[in-house]
């Protein structure tokens, strides 16, 4: 292997580690008809995820008072916490942060999700003993805001020049363009390519196999 061109990959969480993205649309779905709100199309709901669900929620229903997006954040969140389970590791993906690991790459997450969410999850996945920091939206400034990937680095020890940002939404992106690190899109996850490639990642990959090989040369 040559000499490796970064020591810190930070990953997103959902739609990039996770398959949990039609758990997230249902659960908006679901928290707005429960308080007797007309749900978005499921393709604008998409093209908000990665923001926080606070932040989500006020994206798509601007309209809304403070307390009714309170009701229906917490409509989301006992919704997602019902199926949080139902959420799978995408192919490949234990086995490549298993291989990084092994490659002596720092690794961390940057995430929308809550903290309790995230630790249930890597516990619900075997993969918190491969993670140095984790970072979630209950802890830092919602993507795309740099706190995240910033504090990360702070905690890791890592110049921006050695570090990359891999993500499945622009707002991923754009944290990671927003803290100037390079940034890796993947389109297995909740948005389209050409939105990814908006953000001008240093790649695009439709697997996390080949987001593991292309770190690797």
């Amino acid at each position: 292997m040559n000499s490796p061109r970064f020591d810190l990959v930070i990953l997103d969480w959902d739609g990039t580690v996770v398959d949990s993205t039609a758990i997230i649309i249902d659960g908006i779905i679901s928290a707005a008809k429960g308080m007797g709100i007309k749900a978005p199309p499921r393709d604008l709901i998409l093209r908000a995820i990665g923001l926080g669900i606070d932040q989500l929620l006020l994206k798509l229903f601007p309209y809304l008072s403070y307390e009714l997006l309170k009701k229906v954040a917490e409509g989301y969140r006992t919704y997602y916490s019902k199926h949080a389970s139902n959420s799978y590791l995408f192919d490949g993906v234990k086995e490549g942060i298993e291989k990084l690991y092994q490659n002596n790459y720092k690794l961390a997450v940057a995430t929308g999700k809550s903290r309790k969410g995230l630790n249930f999850d890597m516990q619900n996945t075997e993969l918190i003993e491969f993670f140095l920091s984790t970072k979630t939206v209950d802890e830092c400034f919602s993507k795309p805001h740099p706190q995240m990937v910033e504090t990360i680095l702070k905690e890791t020890q890592t110049s921006p020049d050695r570090a990359v940002m891999v993500g499945d939404t622009y707002y991923d992106l754009e944290m990671g363009n927003n803290a100037q690190i390079q940034t890796i899109a993947v389109t297995y996850g909740a948005q389209p390519k050409d939105l990814l490639m908006s953000c001008k990642p240093l790649a695009c990959f439709d697997s996390f196999q080949e987001v593991v090989n292309f770190i690797l040369l």
